[in-house]
């Protein structure tokens, strides 16, 4: 099992639709292909890790290299993995905010303009704090507190970890209805989302 981060720079701001879209596709298609991982998004830069079979995910970047909607793919890591570090996520997803970042140990203060492609790529041991930071629930004291309890944290962090990723995908989904609604009347795909996202809410 081998596991890739990648850094690269979206083509154009990405909406709230879009960056929905591309949440749910990669979803449906990891699930079925045994992939896990997580995907970052802010300042117009994607950073991803990826992780699963050698050969399914070196197709996958393979064609994450084609992929119009962003250029410059830069591989940050690829490296054999004993487990998986995101066995509960086929895609947990977040995007980066000045407040996410000033959690981060070692980048408080910087805002999320130092989530920025040509700093990343210049900067490896702040990419591993920030993927470190976002991989893990963002509760320390009482994570730390639990440690010593393998089981109940292992527990916890999955129920953080699926909250946290779910929220997301909500926002994602109102925001992208509310820009569609200041536009034109809401289209058959835009209710179907909302649908099919509160159904996935309501099924935890």
């Amino acid at each position: 099992m081998i596991q890739v981060s990648y850094i690269s720079r979206s083509s154009h701001p990405m909406s709230a639709a879009e960056l929905l879209s591309i949440l749910m596709s990669s979803r449906e298609n990891n699930q079925a292909s045994g992939i896990t991982g997580m995907l970052l998004y802010g300042n117009g830069t994607f950073l991803q890790v990826i992780e699963g079979e050698d050969a399914v995910i070196d197709r996958l970047v393979e064609r994450l290299g084609r992929d119009s909607r962003h250029t410059d793919v830069r591989i940050l890591s690829r490296r054999t993995v004993p487990e998986r570090q995101y066995a509960d996520w086929s895609m947990g997803f977040e995007r980066v905010s000045d407040q996410g970042l000033e959690a981060v140990e070692g980048l408080r203060g910087a805002g999320a303009t130092s989530f920025d492609f040509d700093e990343l790529v210049r900067n490896e041991a702040a990419v591993e704090r920030i993927i470190d930071h976002f991989r893990a629930p963002h509760w320390d004291p009482l994570v730390r507190e639990l440690d010593a309890r393998d089981r109940l944290i292992a527990h916890l962090r999955r129920g953080l970890q699926e909250s946290r990723s779910r929220s997301e995908v909500a926002a994602l989904v109102l925001e992208s209805v509310i820009d569609a609604a200041r536009e034109r009347p809401l289209s058959a795909e835009h209710l179907r989302l909302c649908e099919s996202t509160l159904a996935s809410l309501r099924s935890r």
